[in-house]
C-alpha cells in the first residue's frame, strides 16, 4: 500500500490536472469581442484608357479637270515670230492675243533669263504648252542661236553657248513707245493750285530783255537752291482743268519751257538758260529738276476698283487725236489709278428722232460704242494722263473712259 504521503502527492497532482483542463475549458467558451480598426483611406487613380487616333480617310483622287484659258488668244496667230526692231511688248502681244494687256500672264519665265519682258530684236518667240495652259516663250536668242526643244513639261534648254551680250539699256524691247511719252515722265505737266502759287517765278533778265531764249541770264524769286542738284525745269500756266461732271478744280495745265543753270544764291538767284523749247517770258514758273529716274517698262493691268471717268484735255491736239498720244482723264490717286491700268475709252451714243413713231418729238439714244483703249503712264491726285494704245475711230473730248 501506498504511503500516505504518496497518497497526498497523487491527490494534488489529479485535483491540479482537474483545475488546468477546467481552465481550458473555460476559455474555449468564453466569447472573443472582435474589434475592427477603420482602414486607411486608399488613393484611387484614374487610368485612362488610350483611345487609339481614327485612321485617315483615303484622300479621293482627283477627276481631271480640264483647263480653260481665261486669255483670248487670236484665232490665227504664228507658229513662232521674230522680234523686230520698232517693236513693244504691246505690239507683239496683239500677235498673239485680243486683249493686249493680259502679256503677263502669257509670258513663260525662261530658266535662264531672269526678267520674263527682256526680250531683243532678232528672238525668236513661240507658243508651248505649261500646265495645259498656253504661254509664250523666248525659243531662240537673236545673237547665239541657243534653242530651246519642247517637251512635255514645256521647253527645255538644248544647247546654250555661255557668253557676254553687250548691249545698251534700251536695246530691250519696251512695254510701250517710251520715245511718245518720255517728256511727260520727265516733267510735271500738272500743278496743283498751291504748288503754283508757291513756285518760284522769272523776274527780269540780264538787260532786261522781254524775251529770254537759250544762254539768256535770268533772276528768279523764291528759288529754292538747296533742291534739284542746281538744275531748274521753267514752265509757263497754260490752262486749268476742270471737271466736265462737277466742274472741279482738278489741276493748271503747264507748257514746259526749258531748262536752267543755277548761277548765283540768293533772291533773286541767278540762272542760265541751258535749254529752250519756247520763248521764255517773265513770270514763267521755275520748278527743281527731278532727277528719279522713271520706269521704262509698264506692266498693264486693270484698274483696282471699277472707275468711269470723262476726257478733259487732249495733249498736243485740238478736237481729235490718235494712236500714241495722251490725253488727260480726271481719275487719279484719290480714286485708285496707277501708272499701267489700262481702260477702254467709249464713246457716247447719238440721240436721233425715230420718223417711224407717231410723236414727230421721238428720240432714241443709240448705244455707246467702244473706240479704243488707253494706258495710265502718270498719275496725279486728281487726275491722270493716258497713252492711246489702240484706236478705231478719233479720240475726242465727247469720249469717256472706264475699266476694261
Amino acid at each position: 500500500m501506498p504511503s500516505f504521503n504518496n497518497r497526498q502527492l497523487i491527490k494534488g497532482m489529479i485535483l491540479l490536472s482537474s483545475i488546468l483542463l477546467i481552465a481550458a475549458c473555460a476559455r474555449q467558451d468564453t466569447p472573443y469581442a472582435v474589434v475592427y480598426e477603420p482602414e486607411q483611406p486608399t488613393e484611387i487613380k484614374t487610368v485612362e484608357a488610350a483611345i487609339p487616333e481614327p485612321e485617315p480617310e483615303p484622300e479621293p483622287i482627283a477627276e481631271p479637270v480640264e483647263i480653260i484659258e481665261t486669255v483670248a488668244y487670236e484665232e490665227e496667230y504664228p507658229e513662232t515670230y521674230i522680234v523686230q526692231e520698232g517693236d513693244t511688248l504691246w505690239d507683239i502681244s496683239t500677235v498673239f492675243l485680243r486683249d493686249p494687256w493680259f502679256w503677263p500672264e502669257i509670258w513663260f519665265k525662261n530658266p535662264q533669263v531672269e526678267n520674263p519682258h527682256l526680250i531683243y530684236p532678232g528672238d525668236t518667240l513661240a507658243i508651248i504648252y505649261v500646265g495645259g495652259e498656253r504661254k509664250v516663250q523666248v525659243l531662240s536668242r537673236g545673237d547665239d542661236g541657243s534653242v530651246l526643244s519642247q517637251t512635255a513639261d514645256g521647253l527645255k534648254v538644248v544647247k546654250v553657248n555661255p557668253r557676254v551680250r553687250a548691249t545698251p539699256i534700251n536695246a530691250t524691247v519696251a512695254s510701250i513707245p517710251i520715245d511718245s511719252i518720255r517728256h511727260l515722265l520727265e516733267r510735271p505737266m500738272v500743278f496743283d493750285e498751291e504748288t503754283l502759287n508757291n513756285s518760284a517765278y522769272v523776274l527780269a533778265s540780264l538787260d532786261n530783255h522781254l524775251v529770254n531764249s537759250l544762254n539768256d541770264k535770268l533772276y528768279v524769286r523764291k528759288l529754292d537752291t538747296t533742291k534739284g542738284g542746281g538744275r531748274y525745269q521753267i514752265y509757263r500756266p497754260d490752262k486749268p482743268l476742270y471737271d466736265p461732271i462737277t466742274n472741279e478744280l482738278l489741276g493748271y495745265q503747264a507748257l514746259y519751257i526749258g531748262e536752267s543753270k543755277l548761277l548765283l544764291r540768293g533772291d533773286p538767284a541767278s540762272v542760265r538758260v541751258t535749254q529752250s523749247e519756247r520763248e521764255i517770258l517773265r513770270d514763267d514758273r521755275v520748278i527743281p529738276m527731278d532727277n528719279t529716274n522713271f520706269e521704262r517698262d509698264f506692266i498693264p493691268r486693270p484698274p483696282r476698283n471699277e472707275v468711269n471717268g470723262e476726257i478733259v484735255a487732249l495733249l498736243d491736239a485740238i478736237s481729235q487725236t490718235g494712236i500714241y498720244q495722251t490725253i488727260a482723264i480726271n481719275l487719279g490717286n484719290r480714286d485708285g489709278l496707277e501708272s499701267g491700268n489700262i481702260l477702254k475709252i467709249r464713246r457716247y451714243g447719238d440721240v436721233v428722232p425715230d420718223k417711224n413713231e407717231k410723236d414727230p418729238g421721238f428720240m432714241v439714244k443709240l448705244p455707246d460704242e467702244e473706240v479704243g483703249m488707253a494706258m495710265v503712264i502718270r498719275s496725279f491726285e486728281k487726275m491722270s494722263y493716258a497713252l492711246i494704245m489702240e484706236a478705231d475711230f478719233p479720240v475726242s473730248l465727247r469720249d469717256y473712259v472706264q475699266s476694261p
